[in-house]
């Protein structure tokens, strides 16, 4: 039977469902080699790229050794530190033991190798991460240790056994629980001896200090690119003697210099401890500039305080030698004494108060250089730079005396900005009704930024001042709260809405993956469309979103957009069968479709040989399923229909294969031209619908100038379709009165737009510019380069306005300049 390590009652895999393997399941996942070192052979898990498995050879050690690797192993799985390498499971079998924990592909020496081939020093930002994190995680190791918690007190601290992330922004200890000396061997004690502390190197003996000996080294070579040669050839024992100092020489930063002399000890007990390390690279709250304007005016008043005291003692001497002659005035005397006492228990007050804050700043002289790494803090406004560091006190004392209320950064952010950013919500509720309603440079209020973070008390305080605006990009809170799936704040931004205009959070983000979100708003925004009409329940269609179809469903079924179209067109016209399907159930009367005519739409050749007895029937809109498949460009479903419902759909053999592009049929069969099917379409008409060049050049002399049952002809149904060419082709034939800037500004061709400048002007029969053209289908691409001034610099936005055309007039808006 294979050895298991004892875990906890609730095991770390259990928790964070990985599954605990058999052995025979983890040799059937092993994968490629990850990595081979000192510790043992690392491999992948195949199904797993998120787990690795470290496997340990035990032969080579006595059973004392391996009963210390036992022991050490059993307690990896009970280590919680985002510092320290999280294990799983541990598995023994016939000399081998098998750790499963977190796979992570990068060490922090392959970093420092990659900036010694660049020749490009790592920066002092990433250093003092690096280092801060990995002292948290010694810090906490130091802790349980001495708590008797069975945990190691040494880890080996090297580079190699230091992960990194796959963002490259957290660090993490590996190797714990392998005993160092059951391990290692001659050779790997020669490639880690720069490491090492000067007491394991003379005397075998490690504590926790000497794993702050080790980090200095590794702070040394990210700053300098190479490792320390403290022993240059020697013997520990005649190198580490009394007075021994390490050479510095080659770190020019003030700071980290100062951190490595206090590391760089012989004795352990003088080193800097991993408590005190991460205190010294944590940064004050209190500027440093701000404690010296607070010393200098306590120093002031002491030196007066001498100065009276000084005064004191001179007349006290006075009295003393004349105090003989006069008796009279010892009663005086004692009242002088009285007041010199209070002004001794004055002074030592003061004496204490100059002495503590000289201690705060010796101790922060310490962490001058990392505020130099900050400097944009320091120059913000104070009101905002007391926002971000969440100094309540400080915003209070400002907001009571007015002061820098409404002031910006170089991004337009208000200090109530920075605050809702951060989710300071005590910051927040002061500074809510001094500066709500701001927006910064791109359109943001503060609830937007609360939003965009997740911090769902500070949208509750904001919602009720700034819902409802919109930024730039035309983004309300809401919808931002939609697209990132934020349920409860969507949920308590929903009860504040109070319009419709424009695009709601609901049709913005139909096709998320957040359909919590949807179920949140639904009730709230049902029902608008945006600028082609389409409401969410068509966009998530459209897209294929089943699942948003089903929750939208109860209340947009049966709507139709702009064009009369459904959700379920817009489902089958995308070829969403599972959709279109669904919706069938809802909304087929409307439109009075069969399934063979969803069938025919979607272009599904078995669906439609499924129901062929619904053959030759006709939707509301007079349209066969032939019409169907043909109108969505389902060529294979035209050829399986014409057969069954052909004659039906009134299709001749000319419009059939002028629909299909078939140039030599179609010459054969010019003497059907001029006939016209249910929908009053010809043979012309759908090769230009089809973009057929060829056939329509053929076609043309035959059947221009006819209409359909709506009204429209042949280059009507180019430009519907954006067939530039074609509908260019026709345009002398049936529309003589369009130039060709208007037919490209109709298919929204924003090139061939700019190569007929000299028509700007110019009307067709409708009194419609290339301009106007653009704005009515709503092409905001083509609306851009064209100049919307006439020759009287009447701009476009006055004559919409005249016509009281709204939809028109929104577009133009964002398009005037001021």
């Amino acid at each position: 039977m294979p050895y298991e390590g004892d875990l906890s009652p609730r095991p770390a895999a259990e928790t964070l469902n990985i599954p605990s393997f058999t052995l025979k399941e983890l040799y059937e996942r092993l994968d490629s080699v990850l990595n081979e070192g000192i510790a043992g052979i690392v491999y992948s898990l195949k199904g797993y790229p998120n787990l690795a498995v470290k496997e340990i050879q035990l032969d080579s050690l006595d059973r004392a050794g391996v009963d210390v690797i036992r022991l050490e192993l059993a307690t990896l799985p009970n280590s919680s530190h985002p510092g320290i390498l999280k294990c799983y499971q541990v598995i023994e079998d016939e000399g081998l033991i098998y750790i499963v924990m977190d796979r992570h592909n990068k060490t922090l020496e392959r970093l420092i190798t990659e900036h010694k081939r660049k020749k490009s020093p790592v920066s002092i930002r990433i250093i003092l991460s690096i280092v801060r994190q990995v002292a948290a995680a010694l810090a906490y190791l130091h802790s349980v240790s001495d708590a008797g918690a069975g945990r190691p007190a040494h880890c080996d601290l090297r580079p190699t056994n230091v992960l990194i992330s796959a963002d490259g922004e957290h660090f993490i200890i590996a190797d714990l629980g392998l005993s160092r000396d059951a391990l290692r061997s001659g050779s790997t004690i020669a490639s880690t001896v720069t490491y090492m502390a000067p007491e394991i190197l003379l005397h075998n003996e490690t504590s926790p200090a000497s794993n702050i000996w080790s980090l200095g080294v590794i702070l040394y070579e990210l700053v300098t690119l190479k490792r320390p040669d403290f022993l240059e050839g020697k013997g520990p024992r005649d190198v580490f003697t009394d007075g021994w100092a390490p050479d510095l020489s080659d770190v020019t930063d003030g700071f980290i210099r100062g951190i490595l002399e206090r590391i760089f000890v012989l004795e352990p007990e003088g080193r800097l401890t991993t408590k005190e390390l991460c205190e010294v690279l944590t940064t004050f709250d209190v500027p440093v500039s701000e404690l010296g304007a607070q010393y200098t005016m306590l120093k002031y008043k002491c030196s007066s305080l001498e100065t009276a005291l000084n005064s004191a003692n001179a007349r006290i001497e006075f009295l003393e030698e004349d105090a003989k002659a006069r008796s009279n005035e010892i009663a005086s005397l004692k009242m002088e004494f009285a007041r010199i006492d209070v002004l001794e228990d004055q002074c030592k007050e003061y004496l204490a108060m100059i002495k503590a804050l000289e201690d705060k700043i010796m101790q922060l002289s310490d962490r001058m250089d990392v505020a130099d790494h900050q400097p944009g803090l320091l120059l913000l406004p104070r009101l905002i730079r007391a926002a971000r560091m969440n100094s309540t006190e400080t915003i209070q004392t400002l907001l009571k005396e007015r002061l820098g209320i409404g002031q910006r950064d170089e991004q337009g952010m208000t200090a109530l900005m920075h605050a809702a950013q951060q989710g300071y919500i005590s910051s927040v509720k002061l500074l809510a009704e001094a500066e709500k309603d701001l927006q910064d440079k791109n359109g943001w209020t503060a609830l937007m930024h609360a939003t965009h973070n997740n911090h769902p008390e500070v949208v509750k305080v904001l919602a009720p001042h700034e819902h409802g605006k919109r930024n730039n990009n035309n983004r309300t809170a809401l919808m931002m709260a939609a697209e990132k799936g934020f349920v409860e704040i969507a949920s308590l931004l929903v009860p504040h809405k109070t319009d419709s205009e424009g695009d709601t959070a609901l049709s913005t983000t139909a096709n998320n993956p957040y359909v919590k979100t949807i179920r949140v708003i639904v009730g709230h925004e049902y029902g608008f469309g945006d600028s082609h009409g389409r409401t969410a329940l068509m966009i998530a269609a459209q897209e294929g979103n089943l699942k948003m179809v089903e929750v939208l469903i109860e209340h947009e079924k049966e709507l139709k957009d702009d064009n009369g179209c459904t959700a379920l067109v817009h489902a089958a016209r995308a070829g969403h069968r599972n959709v279109a399907t669904f919706l069938m159930a809802y909304e087929k009367d409307v439109i009075g479709w069969t399934m063979l005519m969803c069938a025919a739409a979607l272009g599904d050749i078995d669906m439609i040989s499924q129901y062929l007895n619904e053959r030759n029937q006709r939707n509301r809109q007079g349209q066969t399923a032939l019409i169907l498949a043909a109108q969505n460009g389902r060529d294979e479903a035209v050829k399986f229909l014409i057969e069954y419902e052909g004659s039906a759909s009134g299709w001749t053999s000319l419009i059939y294969f002028a629909y299909l592009d078939q140039v030599d049929t179609v010459k054969e069969k010019l003497h059907e031209k001029g006939c016209a099917d249910i929908t009053g379409m010809t043979a012309l008409m759908w090769a230009a619908w089809q973009g057929h060049k060829e056939a329509v050049e053929i076609l043309l002399e035959h059947e221009k100038e006819m209409k359909d049952r709506d009204g429209n002809t042949a280059f009507v149904h180019a430009l519907k379709n954006k067939h530039t060419d074609i509908a260019l082709l026709l345009r002398e034939h049936e529309a003589p009165s369009w130039t060709p800037r208007m037919c490209t500004s109709f298919t929204e061709d924003v090139t061939m737009v700019r190569e007929h400048p000299s028509e700007k002007s110019e009307k067709n029969n409708n009194s419609e510019t290339a301009l106007a053209i653009a704005i009515k289908v709503d092409h905001e691409d083509v609306v851009n380069p064209i100049d919307p001034t006439d020759d009287k610099d009447v701009i476009t936005l006055m004559r919409t306005t005249d016509r009281d055309d709204p939809v028109v007039v929104r577009t133009l808006v964002p398009l005037q300049p001021e």
